[in-house]
């Protein structure tokens, strides 16, 4: 499942997008209860991309293939989360053919899926507080172990407007908006597999990094799916400041760039407003430092951080809960 962030003229606008959809609301009580579920990452080439997470220390998990021409692969966390690499297998099938035209642009994130409980309860909540959504919607994946056609393993739910005659997460129609809302259906009969221990310690998918122009316009647009922490943070490996939005599990990192040649910035000159990085929480940051060696360019003892270049487009960074 993917929603991504690849169009640099819409990217530009994906958070006043956003916001002006969330400030319109008044209805909801509470923040949706959505936690930090994967960050999607795209990438060219899916055998290179896992080798590339691997020699960062990450055990990867063999992924399947959707309907609609991506397939992925994923490093997971047993504290929750997951990365999703992600590549066109068919590009004549219609996610395969909005993926292959992303990539044009380059490798890296393209959105972040929020779990919730029920998507049919908060489809109701979000649309009678204003909020305009698409779906929910079904989906799923064919895994190598499958014998029949597979069932819906998710329903998700998309910000924008239903309808649009964009029916997918890979549309440019909803390019601008890098978040969505997923529900897994559990299946009894096939439970997930035991998620392997990462030798570079990943214990957790802790936050997403995303560069906005407005930082309290931004942070104004999350108030119904996540508790704003009004304190402002510096954040000097990224020349920014920033605010965060807290989920029931994990966090969004809002960036406004305070140095012109720093990486918020760089980002927003590039591409525009979008999600950039993940943070990963580690149960032992020495053993992360030893995995990454010469790749971790972090100057903070209290942090490992990887760049761009040396991990397919993301900046990865490592810290202690």
């Amino acid at each position: 499942m993917t929603l991504i962030n690849g169009d640099p003229q819409m990217a530009r606008i994906f958070t006043a997008t956003l916001a002006a959809a969330f400030l319109s609301a008044n209805v909801l009580a509470q923040p949706i209860e959505a936690k930090l579920d994967h960050v999607i990452i795209g990438v060219h080439d899916m055998e290179a991309a896992k080798r590339v997470y691997s020699v960062l220390g990450f055990a990867i998990i063999p992924g399947g293939r959707h309907p609609g021409g991506t397939q992925n692969a994923s490093p997971a966390f047993s504290g929750g989360g997951y990365l999703e690499l992600i590549t066109p297998y068919d590009a004549s099938l219609p996610d395969g053919r909005d993926l292959s035209e992303i990539l044009k642009k380059g490798d890296g994130p393209l959105g972040a899926g929020l779990s919730i409980a029920s998507a049919e309860q908060a489809a109701h909540d979000l649309s009678t507080a204003g909020i305009k959504i698409k779906g929910p919607t079904p989906g799923t994946i064919t895994r190598e172990d499958d014998k029949e056609p597979p069932p819906t393993r998710w329903w998700i739910l998309e910000f924008g407007d239903p309808a649009s005659k964009a029916s997918g997460p890979l549309r440019p129609e909803v390019a601008s908006r890098p978040l969505f809302l997923i529900q897994y259906v559990r299946d009894p009969a096939h439970p997930r597999p035991p998620i392997p221990p990462n030798p570079n310690s990943a214990s957790a998918l802790s936050a997403i990094l995303v560069a906005v122009n407005d930082l309290e316009k931004a942070a104004a647009g999350y108030a119904n799916i996540g508790k704003l922490n009004s304190r402002e943070m510096e954040l000097p490996e990224f020349g920014a400041v920033a605010k965060e939005i807290v989920l029931a599990r994990g966090s969004i990192l809002l960036l406004r760039a305070t140095d012109p040649s720093g990486p918020t910035a760089q980002r927003l000159k590039a591409r525009g407003e979008g999600l950039f990085g993940v943070r990963l929480a580690v149960t032992d940051l020495d053993q992360a430092r030893k995995a990454i060696s010469e790749k971790n360019i972090s100057t903070d003892e209290q942090t490992v951080l990887v760049p761009p270049e040396n991990a397919e487009g993301a900046w990865l960074q490592f810290q202690r809960p």
